[in-house]
């Protein structure tokens, strides 16, 4: 890979846009200030092929948040939408209808006795030879006798259960905790955002209510630029206390609660519903069908989209993550503090600052003590360790993050081996890899679904001589691969990882010889520092797409509202057609499982790159976020 713009460039491709300052210099303010966006493309990270022979049309993708929306698909198949936006009641366990209750003569004057007496802390009924429903009418009785006068709740000890019945403290901590009326303790709520990623959204509502982010699950990350509903989960919280934390947050509804006994954890989901509203189209209706047809049958290379690799063809994230691989700590902390066209003025100064002087704590001068962002926590780091444990100043960058630098270059070598792999057929071949029939779902997970602390847990069985994840798939046999029973669909190309089975065919030796050229192996990506080591995952080669439609739709204004959200379908707010628009829209509704980018869904029908300079390119002027919806308090 050849050098450019410095020490630690590449080779890109990426397409500049328009920039005014000094040339090798930053302007250091923001009046008259144009970003230059030098972004990566397409073909930096492997994304060649399409499926199809069909010609293709273009479009613009996201010329407003409500072009893109995004429904969640749960487990049982449900398509999650916010319906309901009311505070519903307690739904606390009822009596049977014969109104008769479990609770003993003697745990009635127990009880009672509990409440009288002053000295005694907390009374336990033995209900380890009862049922779950007759333990839940026992809470039932005591709720039916005293209300919140006292607090149950079933706790196991030396193998036996009993019901802990105790007093509320006044004003003590454990009284909220405690005092818990709903059936279950996990109360799960659609949230609908817009404009703003689901991890930010999290950390936003989290803030709100006062706790965690960690205590806000869910099954996975909804795109940014978007209208998206999905499902969220929290302990032990009630849904007025959400509801109200909501209303204090931009860009975000909830509502549809419910309470489960179960935790929300990532990749409980099969999937998403995307509406999409492509606008500017002009081809002819024949050539917009024939391409849709195509995808339809022939599905796309489920190929990892343009986001999973940064906004800068200068530093993409991949070459931060292969430094991290390699253990080369100096160079992955210069590569994110490295200067580079299309930062604001304040980040500018700061990476400009340590760039030129390398004191961390004279580049911290610059932005506000509480000020936080990857770069800022770093200089803390380095500013905290020094410059002999860059491992311990890396640390002050969320692991999340970290995770997503190593996780990247997992993806680049995926997208240049799946584009490899489509030019040998769409036909699975000797050597292929297809899950086993008893495998767990959890292999088809994509990364993005298992950045948590679960995914550290993996590599603890590594020391197996066979793992078992390495066991999640079997490499067809020439019989197999001609037998018909499995087509293109079920074949998964791996993800780079020291604990993972390769295809014994070309493709498997493709795999080392890409790792190769950046001195790296697959015995190599298992590091002495944990979080920096890959054990690899499986992720399928193709995709298609299921209950897809499609309509083209009239129009006049790039700014017209073409689909109704979430939000105006409880509104009865519906969207007309205008027949004697000047514009076409496609409107397109269809469903992807779950591990796969809708942007490349959309590639595989334009037949087009989808990278935001190809996109500028369409429509220069009106192409740029809604500045309107931007300010709004609520979507």
């Amino acid at each position: 890979m050849s050098k450019r713009g410095g020490r630690f460039g590449g080779k890109f491709q990426g397409k500049k846009r328009k920039f005014h300052g000094n040339q090798g210099k930053f302007p250091h303010k923001a009046e008259g200030f144009v970003r230059e966006m030098i972004n990566v493309q397409e073909v930096d990270v492997g994304i060649t092929e399409f499926v199809g022979d069909s010609l293709g049309f273009s479009g613009i993708i996201k010329c407003k948040f409500s072009d893109f929306q995004v429904n969640e698909i749960d487990l049982d198949g449900n398509v999650v939408k916010l319906t309901d936006t009311s505070v519903p009641e307690c739904q606390v366990d009822k009596l049977p209808d014969n109104g008769e209750s479990l609770l003993s003569a003697e745990d009635l004057t127990s009880l009672r006795g509990l409440l009288e007496n002053s000295d005694k802390e907390f009374l336990e009924i033995d209900v380890t030879e009862m049922s779950k429903e007759q333990r839940t009418q026992i809470h039932a009785g005591i709720r039916e006798e005293f209300g919140q006068k006292i607090i149950a709740n079933t706790i196991s000890k030396e193998e036996r259960k009993f019901i802990k019945c105790f007093k509320p403290k006044k004003n003590g901590r454990d009284q909220e905790r405690t005092r818990w009326l709903w059936p279950h303790q996990y109360i799960y709520f659609v949230l609908h955002k817009m404009n703003i990623d689901t991890m930010k959204a999290a950390s936003a509502l989290a803030s709100s209510m006062r706790i965690k982010p960690s205590l806000l699950t869910y099954a996975g990350t909804k795109d940014k630029r978007a209208l998206t509903s999905q499902l969220f989960c929290v302990k032990r919280r009630e849904p007025a206390m959400i509801m109200a934390a909501a209303k204090r947050t931009n860009n975000i509804e909830v509502g549809n609660f419910t309470s489960r006994p179960e935790v929300l954890k990532l990749g409980q989901l099969r999937g998403n519903r995307f509406r999409i509203a492509l606008k500017e189209i002009t081809a002819d209706p024949q050539v917009i069908g024939d391409s849709l047809l195509s995808f339809r049958e022939k599905g796309f290379i489920n190929y990892y989209g343009l986001q999973r690799f940064g906004n800068s063809a200068v530093v993409p994230t991949f070459t931060i993550g292969r430094a991290l691989l390699k253990g080369q700590w100096l160079e992955a902390c210069e590569l994110i503090l490295k200067p580079r066209p299309g930062d604001l003025p304040d980040m500018q100064r700061v990476r400009e600052c340590w760039w030129e002087s390398r004191d961390a704590k004279k580049a911290l001068a610059l932005v506000d003590g509480h000020q936080k962002c990857i770069e800022i926590d770093l200089l803390r780091g380095m500013s905290q360790h020094g410059a002999n444990d860059l491992v311990g100043a890396l640390e002050k960058v969320p692991r999340n993050t970290r995770l997503l630098y190593i996780h990247s270059y997992q993806s680049l070598i995926w997208n240049r081996i799946a584009s490899k792999r489509f030019k040998l057929g769409l036909k699975p071949l000797p050597g292929d890899l297809v899950y086993r029939e008893e495998a767990s779902e959890v292999a088809e997970k994509d990364l993005e679904d298992t950045i948590d602390e679960e995914e550290s847990d993996e590599e603890e069985d590594c020391g197996q001589e066979e793992s078992k994840f390495k066991n999640m798939v079997k490499r067809l046999t020439e019989e197999e691969a001609k037998s018909g029973n499995y087509s293109i669909f079920d074949v998964v190309l791996p993800l780079p990882g020291h604990d993972i089975t390769y295809p014994n065919n070309q493709c498997g030796e493709w795999y080392q010889e890409l790792l190769a050229t950046d001195d790296l192996s697959s015995e190599k990506l298992k590091q002495k520092v944990k979080t920096y080591s890959l054990g690899g995952t499986y992720r399928k080669f193709m995709a298609k797409p299921e209950n897809l439609t499609w309509s083209l739709m009239k129009y006049n204004s790039t700014n017209d509202l073409l689909l109704a959200s979430d939000v105006d379908e409880m509104r009865n707010k519906v969207i007309p057609e205008d027949p004697n628009g000047t514009k076409t829209a496609l409107l397109l509704d269809f469903c992807l499982p779950s591990s796969t980018y809708a942007t490349m869904a959309l590639r595989e029908v334009l037949k087009t790159d989808t990278s935001t300079a190809a996109q500028i390119k369409l429509n220069p002027k009106e192409n740029s976020p809604d500045a309107e919806a931007v300010k709004k308090a609520k979507v």
